[in-house]
């Protein structure tokens, strides 16, 4: 008689109670996904009750505690963007531009792919006239966000203050392209034409913004533009009258064709203007208008 072989039962091994009182639970991928983000957390909760103390030093008054208390902060939080930001805010208010120029640079040395601290130092370069500075950070930014619009508009600003209307004009028309819709780029645009020299095409951009955005916050100074550009061609026009015999004859008779065929453009309103003067006593304002940036 055979006997078939009975298999071994291979039992567990055996571990006192005590052991298994003091054994720590598994570490799973989300308790440690857990602790990673509540490391992550932490210090961007004190950063943020930093601000905020910072924030209620300057509602108070105390602009200098603020500030000592702001460059503490920074030092505990050398990755911080919004530290340094908020210092040279602070700084700027109080007119400490050198100083807050040197935050800037710092912030952008310890943080050189963001963008916002390199966004501040080109527009605080442009406000304290460091056009070339503010010319390379812009390069800079647009090297990391090639589609960003702020660096574009201080880009053409520096340009032309550098007397760079070209690429300044350039720069706008990217502007455009990026963002048809916003009547502060048609206006920016206009800006340049004028200082091209190129009358009608900048009047026809201030109306434009009209026409987009009356009420917006380029209207009121293309409304100026315009009565300006319109008193600026009024006075040649006048003069070439008066010279002009046949041309005043052609005034006479139709008004808008005998501008455009001389190359001159006005607005409906200049165009309602000239048909009312008396070309022997004429009195216009002088122009006087220039935009406050772009000048």
């Amino acid at each position: 008689m055979s006997t078939k072989a009975i298999p071994t039962m291979i039992m567990p091994e055996t571990v006192p109670m005590g052991s298994l009182q003091n054994t720590p639970p598994p570490q799973t991928s989300s308790t440690v996904s857990h602790h990673s983000v509540r490391k992550r957390i932490e210090p961007e909760g004190r950063e943020l009750r930093g601000l905020r103390r910072a924030d209620a030093l300057i509602a108070s008054g105390k602009l200098d505690k603020a500030l000592a208390h702001l460059r503490r902060l920074n030092t505990s939080f050398p990755g911080s963007t919004r530290v340094p930001l908020r210092i040279a805010a602070l700084l700027r208010e109080t007119r400490r531009p050198a100083e807050a120029l040197e935050v800037l640079r710092n912030a952008v040395r310890r943080t050189p792919q963001l963008t916002a601290p390199r966004e501040a130092l080109a527009e605080m370069c442009l406000e304290v006239g460091r056009w070339e500075e503010a010319i390379h950070e812009c390069q800079v930014l647009l090297s990391l966000a090639p589609r960003s619009l702020p660096a574009r508009d201080v880009l053409s600003a520096a340009y032309l203050q550098r007397g760079l209307i070209e690429k300044a004009l350039q720069v706008t028309e990217e502007m455009i392209n990026l963002d048809p819709h916003d009547a502060a780029h048609h206006f920016k645009r206009g800006v340049l034409l004028q200082q091209q020299g190129m009358v009608g095409p900048a009047l026809r951009e201030f109306q434009r913004v009209l026409q987009m955005d009356a009420d917006g916050e380029a209207a009121d100074e293309a409304r100026a533009a315009i009565e300006m550009l319109d008193t600026f061609q009024l006075r040649q026009i006048i003069t070439l009258a008066v010279e002009d015999i046949p041309f005043r004859l052609n005034l006479r008779e139709d008004p808008s064709y005998a501008i455009t065929s001389r190359g001159y453009y006005l607005s409906e309103r200049g165009i309602a203007t000239l048909a009312q003067l008396r070309f022997e006593e004429t009195t216009l304002p002088r122009p006087g208008w220039r935009h406050y940036r772009y000048q």
